[in-house]
C-alpha cells in the first residue's frame, strides 16, 4: 500500500498546483460558448480503474494513475503522449509464489503495469465549452510485480477510446474517458509454484479503463 499512497500523494499535489496556476491565469467560468484553446500545449492528469482481460496467468486490473502531454498541430488533431501506472489488485485466482501445494494459499497474479504511449488525439469542440476527445495511440506495457514472477512486456499495444472535457475556463477542463487497449505480451518463465509448465510464454494483454481527471492548457 505504501507505493500506492506515495504515488497518490504526488498525483494529488501536482493536480492542485496545476489547478491553482490555471485558475489564476483565467478565473471566469465559461457558459454557452465553444472552447477556444489559448495555447497549443496541454497537460492532463487522471485517475480511475483498469479492468484487464486475456492474460494466461492473470491480467492487470486495479487502481490507475495517468499523466498526459498534447501538442496541437492541426485544428482538430493533437500529438499525444502519456505515461501511466496500474496498481494491481483483485480476487484470488491462483497459487501464491512460494506455495508448497497448488490448492493453497491463493493470490491475485495479474501484477502491475507501467504504460508508455504516443500517438494522436482528435478534439472536437461543441457549441458549448464541451470538447469530445478520441485518442489513438501505440506503446508498450511493462508488466511487473506479478505473483508468479512472470514479468515481461506487451508491445505493440494499440489504445483507443473516447471522452469528454467540460472547460470551466479557457485553460481548465474536467471530465472523463473510457479506453480500450490490446496487444501481444511476452513473459519470462513463471515460478513452478504457480504452474507445472514454467516455460516463457506469449499471451494477450488487454484492458478497459475508466478515468476521471483534469486538463490544463498551458
Amino acid at each position: 500500500m505504501q507505493p500506492i499512497l506515495r504515488f497518490s500523494r504526488l498525483f494529488v499535489s501536482a493536480l492542485l498546483v496545476l489547478s491553482v496556476w490555471g485558475g489564476s491565469a483565467h478565473a471566469e467560468i465559461q457558459q454557452g460558448v465553444p472552447e477556444v484553446f489559448p495555447s497549443r500545449h496541454e497537460l492532463s492528469a487522471g485517475a480511475g480503474f483498469q479492468a484487464g482481460f486475456g492474460g494466461k496467468y492473470g491480467s492487470t486490473s486495479g487502481f490507475k494513475l495517468e499523466a498526459e502531454y498534447a501538442y496541437k498541430f492541426h485544428p482538430l488533431v493533437w500529438f499525444d503522449a502519456s505515461v501511466g501506472n496500474n496498481f494491481g489488485f483483485g480476487g484470488a485466482d491462483g497459487p501464491c509464489r512460494g506455495a508448497i501445494v497448488f490448492n493453497q494459499p491463493s493470490c491475485y497474479r495479474g501484477g502491475w503495469n507501467l504504460e508508455l504511449m504516443a500517438g494522436v488525439k482528435l478534439k472536437f469542440p461543441l457549441r458549448i465549452p464541451l470538447v469530445i476527445e478520441v485518442p489513438v495511440q501505440l506503446g508498450v506495457e511493462v508488466l511487473y510485480n506479478r505473483d508468479c514472477n512472470d514479468g515481461g512486456a506487451a508491445v505493440p499495444v494499440l489504445r483507443t477510446g473516447g471522452g469528454a472535457k467540460y472547460f470551466l475556463t479557457q485553460r481548465i477542463g474536467v471530465g472523463l474517458k473510457v479506453d480500450f487497449a490490446g496487444g501481444p505480451a511476452f513473459h519470462g518463465r513463471p515460478d513452478m509454484t504457480c504452474v507445472v509448465n514454467n516455460d516463457s510464454y506469449t499471451d494477450f494483454f488487454g484492458y478497459f479503463d475508466f478515468m476521471v481527471g483534469g486538463e490544463f492548457i498551458l
